[in-house]
């Protein structure tokens, strides 16, 4: 009689209660409002989504994440449009996680990230054509197939979902962040950029969260644990 061997991978996740800060915009009150939110409720990771800054200058960025990773709290981050982009070496040199086009894999749980924005009509200083963030987020996104808890991310929201609508209307979200997320299903995709799109929303099966300007004292707490579940909160 033949014997078989299989090989069975199995991934156990970690509870995993993440807060979610974005559109900071330079508010150097921000670092104080996480530091008393963390005395009240227990955090494993925080997730900065971009905006840090109001177009600099990098000086700021480099206070603010450096008030926020003394928590000693595990932080990743991506930039926003009105970073610049060498907000990416304050980053690298911080004792935060640079996640632009990167992922990596904590606690069974892959995470995966892009900062700045598609085009927009104002210039700002971190812009991606929709090539380019396909094709970076591809890369990124490259080799965490097979975990099944995934979370993306990103400073620009997917196109046509609640939180990509602006004042007047307009759906002028992400085409290529869209289409990442049909096509690789995360478990949540953690979204920013449009201030007044603050909510919780689904694309499929992705929980899509926009936490809202954390200079107006707004966030989120993703709970990952069986299910996971999400919800707005104010710091």
């Amino acid at each position: 009689m033949k014997k078989y061997l299989f090989t069975v991978k199995v991934f156990l996740v970690d509870n995993m209660r993440i807060l979610v800060i974005s559109d900071i915009h330079g508010a150097r009150f921000v670092p104080s409002l996480v530091r008393n939110y963390l005395k009240k409720e227990t955090i494993d990771c925080i997730a900065i989504n971009g905006d840090i800054t109001n177009f600099g200058p990098l000086s700021v960025a480099e206070e603010i994440l450096s008030e926020i990773t003394d928590s000693g709290i595990l932080t990743l981050v991506v930039p926003g449009n009105c970073d610049p982009k060498d907000i990416l070496n304050i980053i690298d040199d911080s004792p935060a996680s640079n996640l632009h086009g990167k992922s990596e894999i904590i606690k069974n749980i892959a995470f995966a990230g892009l900062g700045g924005s598609n085009i927009t009509p104002f210039n700002t200083p971190f812009e991606l054509t929709e090539e380019e963030i396909e094709t970076t987020l591809s890369k990124a996104l490259a080799g965490i197939e097979e975990i099944p808890t995934k979370i993306l991310i990103t400073h620009a929201p997917p196109k046509n979902t609640r939180a990509d609508v602006t004042g007047s209307g307009m759906h002028v979200g992400s085409n290529s962040i869209r289409k990442i997320v049909e096509d690789f299903q995360p478990s949540v995709l953690i979204c920013a950029h449009i201030h007044e799109a603050r909510v919780i929303d689904k694309l499929n099966n992705t929980i899509i969260v926009n936490p809202g300007e954390a200079s107006k004292r707004r966030a989120a707490l993703i709970q990952v644990e069986k299910e996971t579940s999400a919800k707005l909160i104010e710091l």
